[in-house]
């Protein structure tokens, strides 16, 4: 009895304390009203269709969390199949709030918990969630050290590797993105369209010569990182041996510079074989890399879809200041999802301000493109997700 007593004290201590994960998951409390017709005055099954209908509309709404309407109507027929048919299993618990009795349907107000988390990674595997975000362009550059071998490995640079070079880890991190749908760029198959200066032929790349080296291949995010495998030593005096290997990464969205994952993660392996236990161990640290940094990418690109993102706009063509402010004036009036504009400087007839937009850089570009402005012609230079460049001709 006692050593429960301690054990269930223990258990209580380690999680107010953070010392094992607790039971749960990330969820979403949500309101939902459900009607069921009434058929030969069985009002039992129908106030337990209506309840059935109430819990999935309380996950319809969590799935316009975290994706756009246009989305959820263009894919209706895959979210009902998929998605809407499995409401018990994104159901973490509810309650009836009320209920009216009506003479031909029964009609109730829930209170639901949606596994959020469980949605998310549903809704990933089918593809919306990536889709939604633009399926960013990527290119991976990590260094990797194998067990044996005296300097660093990377394409990039000096030490190129030879045809016996495993390159572990960014395979690994290459086809875990892939299968996830995510773009990735092949530096192998874009060799003669990279051209890398012999600054940048080093281990340690800083993140502004890793833009550089994506931009030339249009990328939209640069993952650049190192892997490193070392022996732990024999297991218990047999042939067996254990090895360990560490992956540090970073993530950098290229037209902005921000960082948008980082991390490090360390795995384990035992084999006979020197060769075959160390990348065995890469693999695995580079595959709980790649699902940390898939999933805060993906996050981080979701904020913009249905939040307020901060675009960087250029402006070319202004004459002055009174210009500067009858341009602030027409795109705040005029252009869907611009929510205000902060002029950070004005040179040389260029303006370069920030706007708070509820969308993209992208999705006002289209809008701005489609206007006629009263004092201006407006051209759109070029965009990305956070960039946005027009030149403009005083009317």
């Amino acid at each position: 009895m006692g050593k429960n007593v301690w054990i269930g004290g223990w258990l209580i201590l380690a999680l107010l304390c953070g010392g094992i994960p607790a039971f749960g998951q990330q969820a979403q409390t949500v309101t939902a009203e459900g009607v069921g017709a009434v058929f030969g005055n069985d009002r039992a099954i129908a106030r337990d269709q209506a309840i059935q209908d109430a819990l999935r509309k309380a996950v319809e709404q969590a799935v316009g969390t975290l994706v756009s309407s246009e989305t959820m109507v263009e894919n209706f027929q895959t979210l009902n199949d998929k998605i809407y048919t499995q409401t018990q299993g994104y159901i973490q618990n509810y309650r009836v709030l009320s209920e009216t009795p009506g003479s031909n349907v029964h009609q109730v107000t829930i209170q639901a918990t949606v596994a959020i988390g469980d949605l998310e990674k549903d809704l990933q595997a089918l593809g919306f969630l990536l889709g939604q975000v633009g399926k960013p362009r990527i290119m991976i550059l990590v260094a990797e050290q194998q067990i044996g071998h005296q300097n660093y490995n990377y394409w990039w640079g000096a030490h190129r590797g030879t045809q016996t070079d495993l390159n572990v880890a960014e395979n690994t991190i290459m086809d875990r993105f892939r299968e996830k749908g995510f773009e990735i760029v092949d530096p192998q198959a874009q060799a003669g369209n990279i051209k890398v200066p012999p600054a940048f032929q080093v281990v340690e790349l800083s993140n502004q010569n890793a833009i550089t080296l994506g931009k030339q291949v249009d990328a939209e995010i640069v993952i650049i990182g190192k892997a490193l495998a070392r022996s732990a030593g024999s297991i218990a005096g047999t042939s067996m041996k254990s090895f360990q290997a560490n992956i540090s990464m970073r993530a950098i969205q290229i037209d902005n510079a921000r960082i948008l994952s980082s991390g490090n993660e360390n795995a384990a392996a035992v084999h006979i074989d020197e060769v075959t236990g160390g990348a065995e161990a890469i693999k695995k640290a580079s595959i709980k890399m790649s699902d940390k940094m898939m999933d805060d990418i993906l996050k981080n690109f979701q904020k913009r879809v249905g939040g307020t993102t901060l675009v960087q706009l250029t402006v070319s063509g202004l004459t002055g200041p009174d210009d500067v402010r009858k341009f602030k004036t027409s795109v705040l009036g005029q252009v869907r999802g611009v929510e205000g504009i902060h002029e950070r400087s004005f040179s040389e007839n260029t303006a370069k301000m920030d706007v708070d937009v509820r969308g993209s850089a992208q999705s006002i570009s289209q809008d701005i493109g489609r206007k006629t402005f009263p004092d201006f012609a407006v051209k759109v230079i070029r965009s990305t997700w956070n960039t946005l460049e027009v030149q403009v001709s005083p009317k």
